[in-house]
């Protein structure tokens, strides 16, 4: 039984829940040096809002291999992965979605108390307000 309830917990901790913010997460680790479609997600959360819910900002954690440029006739080398934090700003009423990642929790909390401005903050162990 509790090997299931973990495996439960662990499954639910990973899933994004919302297939076009994790296509746009995947585009920009792509974008930035990152192998972004076998990127691994934890912790994606809703941690603030603007009333009527419009605009929303998500936290996650992704466990992301760095794509090394190399040229054909270099072998391919040994893979690195890093654990990144990152951020999601999604404004739907003109569907644009903002997403940075960090290498530390402490610069996504200095993005995170600039774009939280002004919405509700979600507070307590999976928010980002101290």
């Amino acid at each position: 039984m509790t090997t299931w309830w973990k495996r439960i917990q662990s499954k639910w901790d990973a899933w994004c829940g919302d297939r076009e913010m994790e296509q746009s997460i995947r585009r920009h680790l792509s974008q930035n040096g990152y192998f972004g479609n076998s990127a691994k997600f934890s912790g994606v959360r809703l941690v603030a809002m603007q009333r009527p819910g419009w605009q929303q900002l998500y936290r996650f954690e992704v466990r992301a291999r760095v794509n090394f440029q190399t040229s054909e006739d270099e072998p391919d080398p040994a893979p690195v992965y890093r654990e990144l934090f990152g951020l999601v700003r999604e404004d739907y009423r003109h569907n644009q979605s903002q997403v940075r990642v960090f290498e530390t929790p402490q610069q996504r909390a200095e993005l995170f108390q600039n774009w939280s401005e002004g919405l509700i903050c979600l507070r307590g162990a999976k928010g980002l307000l101290s």
